[in-house]
């Protein structure tokens, strides 16, 4: 299942999509809307559609909960039944549930309206497309395996079955209406064939029938080579040849009049084929196979023969080296135990394609060897770069057991005839890298041997080192940003500086253990080591000193800086993922995968990557990029659990508090004597300041004019040429607005302010819940001129003096302060209560402001003094 590695629960990263899966071994299906075909394959919990015009990706379902085992579909309506689930899809999306099933079902057929279905229990459901409700139901006599509606039955089915029995069923009655002579094997393949009561039927031993229903005769038997029959077709252009799959990927063509064997398709996939299917009336066919490929055939050849038309297709077996490549991040190459080395699209899934090795196919059948055989051994260590990727060959690979470096041109996506050959025979290459301009390829070998070739040309450009660069296996090697030096690392823990021009060493570090992987980010100079005691060291190759240090309990199968070099992520062999913040030296994410990771590679995005046992290349979207996410670091103790279905399962961590999967927030105030701002904006409180000037701004030049009702009977004038009479008489001027507007009865403000009036924080929160508006008119009705009283005046006042003493939320509370003292300074200065309350207030304020504008003083003295100086 390609969607099970996904995590229990990570603070930053997010499962977006699986690149690379097309098809499984679940038996596609194919529909017809207008002149155009689609297809729709099976990946595991979701199906494909693709366009059979250019094999072109138009639809993507819905997870399932369970692997899909059996696809239909009716007119626009696709069919899927994933265990004891049916659901159907209207264009990938969602469109209705039928129950009924208690096991798991394995065969779904549409017959207009009408679903049927069985399971393994031998249960017979027939539902109704539209509603999802149950017509009928029954029980077969044997294990049913595949379902066929022959041509003009009315209302009747055919069940092949484990057993080799055939029967007919009318689903309407939900009687056996008859029961075929028992063949001798299980029954896997059933087809109508373009002639009424002539079907085909294939078994498991790999005969292959072709029988009269009317009659309940065979017409006459093929014999297929190669085991079990997986599928068959019928061709309808006119042709009479029949096709039929195998498990081991071969396809055999049959002719129907000569009752011989016509061509055969060696090696059409790399497992088995799960479906063929003949387009209507032409000379195609389209596969699908467990080899995760689907494949267009055209039967144009001399003598009728097919060839490969188009295909679209992943790797067939897991990959175990992924990199992004060039600065867009917009590819991914992947090479794989399938021995391809492959370019996948994460824009565009058309634009992925498998490099090419030169003519494969020929030389197989040439020699009868296959096309496996004939590939290079996996891929074992990749580099790459896209400056000159127009010129020559721009990516190096090293393959398992191989002392040569092969090389690609990823414009052209095949494989050079250039080849980099030691002058040893009998070491293998373990390491690659390549200096940032595509000119210089360096080769670390199992020998120690250290080798700069020139990329274009091939030639061998010396070796670093007199004899060998290092006594043991290298098992890493980088060039750093400006092609100064060469870093190369051993298995007994040596860490070696060369100069790339004279290839010379200019000094070396011994670290505790043995190195197993090697990552440099070039933009910080920063080298990361994976050693061999499960310890990840982080050096500075400027001073060549290890700077940071993280302990893990298993080893790392790859490591990966993002792109701004502030995470390390490091895929242990203990099947979880970590991922450090190289600034604070913290554990900041910490998830499991059920499959272990082989391989990991970053963009700006996210990351990518692959699983053991798993065909598909995941990828993960950065959280931090949407939403608000707190990187606090991970406590002590902090262990991922893996949770099935979906749900997150309870996990103690030290100190026996469960894990807190929220927002950090700090607390409101640090320390007392530090003045804090609010969280509100900018704005806010200095638009408050400036109402008046911004309503003044706002304000319309004119009141809209309401139109003068017209009169029934309009009156015109005694002229040559009559004009209507019309009442010049303006609208009444609106009546000048109120300055002040009165309350009636008591605010919410001011009822918090007379009953509460100790309450900094309610009261705060009153009026942070108000407009801007609504607090200059709260704050200009406090004066006994405008409809408050004294109470409410001193209330605020020592509200204010209690807030400022505080020293938080310093910047709205200038803000208030501002406008109570711009709408009530004449009451204020008339009212011989306010003074030693006022004094107070603003002996308060002057404390406070005293001691910012000392603070701010002091960094910006010291910020001049370190931008002048001269250090």
């Amino acid at each position: 299942n390609e969607y099970k590695s996904y995590l229990r629960m990570s603070r930053i990263y997010e499962p977006q999509r699986v690149l690379g899966l097309v098809s499984n071994d679940v038996p596609s299906i194919i529909q017809t809307r207008g002149a155009e075909h689609f297809i729709t394959t099976c990946v595991g919990r979701s199906f494909h559609t693709y366009s059979c015009k250019k094999l072109q990706l138009t639809f993507v379902s819905f997870l399932h909960e369970e692997n899909i085992n059996s696809l239909s579909a009716h007119k626009d309506i696709i069919i899927t039944a994933a265990g004891n689930k049916i659901s159907s899809f209207i264009r990938g999306k969602p469109y209705r549930s039928y129950d009924g099933h208690e096991e798991t079902v394995n065969c779904t057929i549409t017959l207009g309206d009408s679903l049927i279905s069985t399971a393994t229990d031998k249960k017979l459901l027939v539902h109704d497309l539209e509603t999802g409700d149950i017509y009928s139901e029954a029980f077969l006599t044997c294990l049913p395996t595949v379902l066929l509606h022959p041509a003009t039955y009315l209302n009747k089915i055919l069940v092949g079955s484990k057993e080799g029995v055939l029967e007919l069923w009318n689903i309407r009655q939900m009687k056996l209406i008859y029961q075929f002579k028992k063949f001798n094997s299980e029954i896997t393949a059933l087809c109508q064939s373009p002639g009424v009561d002539i079907i085909g039927i294939g078994f498991h031993n790999g005969q292959i029938s072709l029988h009269n229903l009317k009659f309940d005769e065979t017409l006459f038997t093929f014999q297929q080579d190669w085991g079990s029959v997986t599928c068959l077709a019928f061709r309808t252009d006119g042709e009479p040849h029949l096709v039929s799959g195998s498990m081991e990927g071969h396809l055999a063509v049959w002719d129907l009049g000569k009752q011989e064997l016509h061509s055969t398709v060696h090696e059409a996939h790399q497992g088995r084929i799960g479906a063929a299917h003949y387009h209507a009336s032409q000379p195609l066919l389209t596969t699908t196979g467990s080899d995760n490929a689907l494949k267009t055939w055209v039967f144009d050849e001399a003598g009728g023969t097919a060839r490969l038309l188009k295909e679209r297709s992943g790797h067939h077996a897991p990959p175990t080296v992924t990199r992004f490549y060039g600065s867009s991040f917009e590819s991914i190459l992947s090479g794989g135990h399938d021995r391809s080395l492959r370019m996948f699209c994460v824009i565009r899934d058309a634009r992925s394609k498998e490099f090419s090795q030169g003519s494969i196919q020929s030389k197989s059948r040439r020699l009868g060897l296959a096309m496996d055989h004939l590939k290079l051994t996996p891929v074992t260590a990749m580099a790459a770069e896209e400056l000159r990727e127009r010129d020559w060959s721009n990516v190096m690979t090293a393959h398992v057991g191989d002392r040569a470096v092969r090389l690609w041109s990823s414009q052209n996506g095949s494989l050079s005839t250039l080849a980099l050959f030691p002058k040893l025979e009998t070491i293998v290459v373990t390491a690659v890298a390549m200096t940032t301009c595509g000119n210089i390829g360096i080769v670390g070998y199992n020998s120690g041997h250290l080798t700069a070739f020139n990329l274009q040309s091939g030639i061998n450009r010396g070796l670093f080192g007199c004899r060998t660069a290092h006594r043991g296996k290298i098992t890493g090697v980088a060039v750093d940003a400006i092609n100064n030096h060469v870093i190369s690392t051993d298995t007994f823990g040596y860490v070696r500086f060369w100069d790339l021009h004279t290839r010379a060493k200019s000094h070396e570090l011994k670290l505790e253990a043995g190195i197993d992987k090697v990552l440099l980010h070039r933009e910080s100079n920063l080298l990361c080591c994976s050693l061999a005691n499960s310890l990840i060291l982080l050096l500075d190759i400027d001073t060549s000193k290890i700077v940071r240090r993280f302990e893990n309990s298993t080893g790392a199968n790859d490591i990966c800086f993002s792109t701004n070099g502030k995470w390390l992520v490091g895929a242990l062999r203990d099947s979880t993922v970590k991922i450090w913040d190289l600034v604070t030296a913290h554990l900041i994410d910490h998830f499991r995968t059920e499959e272990t990771v082989t391989s990991v590679s970053m963009s700006r995005d996210g990351l990518v990557t692959t699983h053991h046992n798993q065909l598909g290349i995941c990828s993960w979207v950065n959280k931090t990029l949407y939403e608000n996410v707190e990187l606090k670091p991970l406590p002590k103790g902090y262990t991922p659990v893996l949770v099935g279905s979906g749900r997150q399962e309870e996990m103690e961590v030290e100190g026996g508090e469960e894990a807190d999967n929220q927002p950090w927030k700090g607390p409101q105030q640090i320390s007392r004597d530090l003045i804090t701002l609010s969280d509100a904006s900018k704005s806010k409180w200095i638009a408050l300041c400036n109402l008046n000037v911004i309503k003044k701004r706002n304000k319309p030049k004119e009141a809209p004019k309401t139109p003068k009702p017209a009169p029934f009977f309009m009156g015109t004038t005694k002229e040559l040429i009559p004009k209507f009479i019309v009442d010049e008489e303006g609208i009444d001027e609106p009546a000048e607005e109120m300055k002040h507007v009165a309350n009636e009865g008591e605010s919410e403000f001011q009822f918090v302010l007379l009953r509460e009036p100790h309450n900094t924080d309610k009261l705060l929160r009153t009026l942070g819940s108000m407009s801007l508006s609504g607090i200059d008119l709260e704050l200009q009705s406090l004066s006994p001129t405008d409809g408050g009283s004294l109470e409410l005046v001193t209330n605020f006042a020592n509200f204010l003096i209690k807030a400022i003493v505080s020293r938080r939320n310093y910047d709205l509370l200038q803000s208030y302060l501002s406008v109570f003292l711009k709408h009530n300074r004449k009451y204020l200065m008339e009212e011989p209560e306010l003074a030693e309350t006022l004094a107070e207030l603003k002996k308060c304020h002057v404390d406070t402001w005293s001691t910012l504008h000392r603070d701010i003083q002091k960094c910006l003295c010291v910020a001049q003094f370190i931008k002048s100086a001269t250090l």
